[in-house]
């Protein structure tokens, strides 16, 4: 299975795309028209065949090229195509996302308001999970080990965070080409400063909205102090590319599994002939 979604993202990366990534990342289609207007021109395809044969060779995103949600964050950064980024996807019913996540790098408290997650632990450490409904509903506290995948349903307020000092590579699906994220720190923001403030029953100001940080920000203070990390200084952003934190990711994963490089070979394989 991760040989698999390992050749899938090698080929998502190599293969011809007709958007160049820096042309998205800039709002353009690759074909002169503005990358929205584009979508929008797909949607209203009312034939699938109409719609790709505009699309071309439209079925590929390079998420290595791709810039991150919100620009990153300080530990890491997460890449969603979804409609708004991928024409590929429209008339598709699904999309996908992939993170890099740094030591203890957290992806914090938040939701998917039309979608359900399917998220999976390529390579790293364990995740630490949290996931729950709605009030009243049962909370599952647990671990999301490397080859194990977890279920968020629609709606349901979750987070994930790496609990080692390697990078962490995950990848989840969505049932949905908008499934849409609403993070809870910065939802709250949205109201005023005395609805927050009762809200949590609280007199002075409950947080500064100036220092919510980004998608993927620093995590538990446990494994910071585990890790030797500085809160107050540390930041990869911009300094570690999501590619070499996927690679980091999978050198950690197999050094702490004891697997032996020098001794690998593909010929190994062909010995089953």
């Amino acid at each position: 299975m991760l040989s698999t979604l390992l050749t899938t993202l090698f080929l998502a990366s190599t293969l011809a795309i007709p958007v160049d990534i820096e042309e998205r990342n800039n709002g353009q289609s690759g074909n002169g028209k503005p990358l929205k207007e584009f979508i929008a021109e797909l949607y209203a395809q009312v034939n699938p065949n109409d719609r790709n044969n505009l699309l071309g060779d439209g079925f590929t995103f390079d998420f290595l090229a791709a810039e991150s949600f919100g620009g990153g964050g300080r530990d890491g950064g997460v890449i969603l195509a979804d409609n708004t980024q991928f024409p590929g996807v429209v008339g598709n019913g699904l999309s996908w996302l992939v993170g890099f996540l740094g030591p203890c790098g957290m992806v914090a408290p938040h939701n998917h308001p039309r979608a359900s997650e399917y998220l999976f632990n390529i390579a790293g450490p364990p995740l630490a999970a949290t996931t729950f409904l709605e009030n009243g509903s049962p909370i599952f506290n647990g671990q999301v080990s490397a080859g194990e995948v977890i279920v968020l349903p629609q709606g349901s307020v979750h987070f994930v965070t790496n609990t080692g000092c390697d990078p962490v590579f995950i990848t989840a699906g969505f049932n949905s080409e908008t499934p849409g994220v609403g993070f809870l720190s910065s939802m709250y923001t949205s109201f005023d400063e005395q609805t927050i403030n009762a809200a949590f029953g609280a007199e002075g100001t409950v947080f500064d909205p100036a220092k919510i940080p980004g998608a993927v920000n620093l995590g538990h203070a446990e494994c910071l102090k585990k890790c030797g990390i500085n809160p107050d200084t540390f930041s990869i952003n911009g300094k570690v590319s999501n590619k070499d934190l996927m690679k980091k990711a999978f050198a950690g994963f197999l050094k702490a599994e004891g697997f032996d490089f020098n001794g690998y070979s593909a010929d190994e394989f062909k010995q089953f002939n």
